[in-house]
């Protein structure tokens, strides 16, 4: 049982750790970026 929920959360930790899921993340949130990568607004 133990090492089956450690799977689900490594799996889940890989999903939102993802190029994918962080693209997501900053869309639904309508983060704005400068040229040097900080956030603006």
């Amino acid at each position: 049982m133990a090492r089956w929920l450690y799977r689900q959360l490594e799996r889940e930790y890989d999903y939102l750790t993802s190029d994918e899921a962080i693209d997501e993340a900053i869309a639904a949130n309508d983060y704005t970026f400068t040229k040097a990568g900080r956030r603006f607004g």
